[in-house]
């Protein structure tokens, strides 16, 4: 095949469908329509909690509302433990055997039974928490809600509907239930008493949630059943997709703590926003990605090379927007922190105009992972380049702050983005080599 396949591939008609190996199909549009749910589900994920702050906080007090965000913060975490990288590993399946029902079935079923047996885990490990060191961190009256919000979450479904590319349903659903979870809080929760009543409220709509799309599961797979071989292989086959979405934030996540621990607190609170505008741009870009990774793993195995020139232009455009993204906050960085945050955080500025090289760095980085090396097998390669170098960004982050404070921080951060950047790239480029020369993946 030649150059001019993969222009098949990007060919749009009169009627708006695309062409790919000679036929047509709304695939344009269909990929389109995902992603808009996807985006639509990230701004709500990112403003339904943003609303619940001041509607918990001043009916709650400081003190009852510090009880229910701990719940909360310690219910998420937990759930993203549940959900393993399932939502990479088990949609990557879903994606390339969603015409056979019963691959359907039983992928489902061990999946779930994966997620029973962390639970299981999980629960011997903070019993065995609790009892040894007698905590009295939390309120053992809010517990069970707090339980039954990290099942909520811990065992949702979207990861089998986004193999199927068929999110609209679950994303309007889960949206539409957690902004009536919002106007019950603001309608019930009036005093510091109705705390329990919150979490209550919170855990009731967001377990509603997770069984309705569950029992849609059902009606897609027929009959399930649990397995605890099945269970084993899923976890087995999950790891390095594990380890590469939980090292994947480390880069970032992790610079609050170093920057409090080598610059003290007020570098902190110029280094923060700066983060925030950084991981708020990527973050957003993340369902364009998502979006694509069901389509593209299928193509790689219906056609490798036109699917590799194709993943290639993504990780090209991703790398170029990012360039011009971050070149507009760097000329724009120093008006936009005085209009939010006021004169007093000039020092933001300067740390933003640094930080905003990693965007172009860590959006091809993003894309080179979902795009490309997963979906050709390379999960073990990857998981083990993600966790190197989020180790080597702290040790570099820690070394650069002793000569240039919280910007050597920052430049820590900058350098292992570009790092890993180069090593990502090669890895591919490689596999593509081999992959024109007849060899397998």
């Amino acid at each position: 095949m030649g150059d001019y396949d993969v222009l098949a591939i990007l060919f749009i008609n009169e009627k708006g469908l695309l062409h790919y190996g000679g036929t047509e199909s709304p695939i344009l549009k269909y990929l389109i329509k995902n992603m808009g749910f996807l985006f639509f589900a990230q701004l709500c994920a990112y403003l339904i909690p943003i609303l619940e702050i001041p509607v918990l906080a001043r009916a709650l007090g400081v003190q009852e509302y510090g009880k229910v965000v701990l719940i909360q913060s310690v219910a998420l975490l937990s759930s993203l433990v549940v959900e393993y990288g399932f939502s990479l590993s088990g949609s990557r399946q879903i994606a390339i055997t969603r015409a056979d029902k019963a691959e359907l079935s039983r992928i489902f079923g061990e999946v779930v039974s994966a997620k029973l047996v962390i639970v299981l885990f999980l629960l011997t490990c903070g019993a065995a928490f609790l009892v040894l060191t007698n905590s009295l961190t939390f309120d053992t009256s809010m517990m069970l809600w707090g339980f039954l919000y990290f099942l909520a979450f811990g065992f949702s479904p979207f990861w089998f509907f986004q193999g199927l590319e068929e999110i609209s349903v679950v994303v309007v659903l889960e949206v539409l239930l957690r902004f009536i979870s919002l106007l019950f809080l603001y309608l019930f929760v009036l005093g510091a008493k109705d705390a329990g009543l919150a979490l209550f409220i919170l855990a009731g709509f967001g377990l509603l949630n997770t069984l309705i799309g569950n029992v849609m599961c059902m009606k897609k797979v027929g009959s399930v059943r649990l397995s605890l071989r099945g269970a084993l292989h899923q976890l087995k086959i999950g790891f390095h997709v594990f380890v590469y979405k939980s090292s994947n934030n480390i880069l970032l996540s992790a610079g609050p703590s170093l920057v409090g621990a080598t610059s003290g607190h007020i570098a902190v609170a110029a280094y923060v926003p700066a983060e925030k505008i950084i991981r708020g741009f990527v973050g957003f870009v993340n369902p364009i990605l998502i979006g694509l990774f069901p389509y593209l793993n299928r193509q790689y195995l219906s056609s490798k090379e036109n699917t590799i020139k194709l993943s290639w232009m993504i990780v090209s455009g991703m790398f170029v927007v990012g360039i011009i993204v971050a070149g507009s906050i760097f000329f724009l960085g120093d008006f936009l922190i005085q209009a939010v945050l006021g004169p007093g955080f000039a020092v933001a500025s300067n740390i933003l105009k640094i930080f905003v090289w990693i965007i172009p760095f860590r959006l091809a980085n993003q894309a080179l992972g979902l795009c490309m090396l997963i979906p050709m097998g390379k999960d073990k390669v990857t998981s083990g380049f993600m966790m190197f170098f989020s180790i080597v960004s702290i040790f570099f982050a820690v070394l650069l702050s002793i000569w240039f404070g919280v910007n050597g921080v920052v430049l820590g951060f900058v350098a292992t983005e570009i790092c890993l950047f180069v090593s990502l790239a090669v890895v591919v480029i490689d596999v593509t080599i081999k992959s024109k020369g007849g060899m397998t993946l």
